[in-house]
């Protein structure tokens, strides 16, 4: 079978989750190949590739376009389009949406070597755990496969898939990887506690990968790269002691790279901060989120104190650990003043770079519950940005007030940078939206990146990227644009080039919501 992927923005974070199945997909023998959405004649390429499945990675704020993508293409070629991600687990039921063929939920790996195994055969694929499938107008629903605990057993993640739409992002110093799935905690804002009450308490227990596996992954990708910083993107760095001691000695010898990794403060003890740094730890990303310990505990579901999160910051720096600390602005029921007070937290604790986010209430979380409840959101998910750094779609207790939080996002890391300039910034806010505080924001944003929080060699291709994806620079791609179909990348250009060939062709699998799968060559 030939499997495509389509992911927006596969130039800048790699998209770890599709390299997973991608390599499942090659181990057993199907081909695979993945595609940006900009830059590139999408049409021709997919005419070239001629892809019996294509697959899409769905974040809700990016679900608009994605389905638009596909309506586009299923008017041009004839393929399976099937969805998976965080807002096709959660929402499922948009399987009914023109174009749509199958959803798939939850961890992909093995219902998608299925799925691909039995389109490939001539079989049925109704009865695929993990996947709901429309045919004929009818929905089939199935249940989900049990979580995989042995984590060595999987392929390590695809990445000359992504090599080789650019050989430039094998020079990339920095790449990604991930040392285990699943996560005990039940932050309000996070996909979570949603994922626990889809798996149960599977889910809630941590499969954490072995050291051995998890270094000789490292090894592999720095023999064929210009690995020189690793990135754990995990949801939490494991802190089991006998693990991080473990990983501390086969790492040094073995890897010797300076690595950064997502923590909690209240697990922060100073035997594993002490470990974290033998290792090689640079630099961290930590929730703040806000400095109201009372909403901390009650609202967001973190039950730790101000003074445990200070405790951490000061074990972290002591040890010459970099903090990017994530802050979360205009959360429901919080006011200006409030976000005022996160910010002179991120001062206090000398966070190296604070990351201000403005709350998105994606579906599915508690937050969202929260939100829609005080009348703070309308439940339109279609308002959710496709990133939290532009715009909140959340009700405020006026315009104004809105406006000014909104304001502060862009300058809250330059006034902990500077906070002598607190009261200029407290005037400043009050001004209408503008392009000089989007400007400040992301050239802190991108100095601060590169000289505190990712401090290995810089690569002119690494620094290129990101500046594009910061200022909007990619072609047929606006980093503003979201939730407007003519607005996507590149959707404009491809309806145009659809019309000149003329009336098109009725060749999707799935016409309507009475979707009608019909056979394919699986040449």
């Amino acid at each position: 079978m030939r499997v495509l992927f389509i992911v927006r923005g596969i130039e800048g974070a790699e998209p770890l989750g599709l390299m997973y199945i991608s390599a499942m997909l090659k181990q057993a023998g199907h081909n695979v190949m993945f595609l940006p959405t900009r830059g590139i004649d999408l049409l021709a390429e997919i005419r070239r590739f001629e892809p019996h499945v294509i697959g899409y990675s769905v974040c809700t704020g990016q679900h608009v376009y994605y389905l638009a993508l596909n309506r586009r293409l299923k008017h041009a070629h004839r393929f399976v389009s099937v969805l998976g991600g965080p807002h096709a687990t959660f929402f499922p039921e948009m399987v009914g949406e023109d174009g749509v063929d199958v959803i798939c939920r939850g961890e992909g790996e093995q219902a998608m070597l299925e799925l691909c195994d039995r389109l490939e055969a001539g079989r049925d694929i109704t009865d695929i755990r993990n996947l709901w499938v429309k045919r004929d107008g009818v929905i089939c629903r199935n249940e989900l496969r049990p979580l995989k605990d042995d984590l060595d057993s999987l392929p390590f993640p695809d990445r000359e898939s992504r090599y080789a739409l650019d050989e430039r992002h094998r020079a990339y110093p920095a790449q990604s990887f991930i040392t285990g799935r699943g996560c005990p905690y039940r932050c309000a804002y996070c996909f979570n506690p949603s994922m626990q009450a889809l798996y149960g308490p599977a889910w809630g227990r941590r499969r954490v990968r072995s050291v051995e596996n998890v270094v000789q992954e490292i090894e592999s990708v720095r023999a064929v790269s210009g690995l020189s910083f690793v990135q754990f993107r995990c949801s939490m760095f494991p802190f089991e002691l006998d693990w991080l001691a473990e990983f501390a000695d086969v790492y040094r010898r073995r890897v010797g790279l300076p690595f950064y990794c997502h923590v909690r403060a209240d697990c922060m003890s100073p035997e594993v901060v002490a470990l974290m740094a033998a290792a090689g730890c640079r630099s961290v990303n930590m929730g703040i989120e806000c400095a109201d310990e009372t909403y901390r505990r009650d609202a967001l579901r973190r039950p730790m104190s101000n003074a445990t999160i200070r405790a951490a910051c000061k074990r972290l720096h002591a040890h010459g650990i970099a903090i990017l600390a994530d802050n979360i602005l205009g959360l429901p029921g919080q006011t200006l003043e409030d976000d005022i007070e996160t910010l002179k937290f991120n001062v206090e604790c000398e966070i190296d770079y604070p990351l201000a986010m403005l709350l998105q209430p994606y579906p599915g979380t508690e937050i969202d519950r929260y939100a829609r409840a005080g009348g703070y959101f309308n439940g339109d998910y279609s308002t959710i940005g496709h990133n939290y750094y532009f715009r909140s779609p959340l009700t405020f207790r006026s315009e104004d007030e809105k406006r000014q939080v909104e304001n502060l996002h862009k300058l809250f890391a330059v006034a902990r940078e500077v906070p002598w300039l607190l009261p200029v910034v407290r005037r400043l806010i009050r001004l209408p939206p503008n392009l000089v505080f989007n400007a400040i924001f992301r050239c802190w944003y991108a100095f601060c990146y590169f000289r505190r929080i990712m401090t290995h060699r810089l690569h002119l291709v690494d620094v290129t990227e990101t500046l594009k994806v910061l200022f909007g620079f990619y072609p047929k791609e606006s980093l503003h644009a979201h939730n407007q179909e003519d607005r996507a990348p590149g959707l404009r250009d491809l309806r145009c080039r659809v019309r000149r060939r003329g009336r098109p062709v009725p060749v999707s699998l799935s016409h309507g919501r009475a979707g009608q799968f019909s056979e394919i060559d699986s040449g």
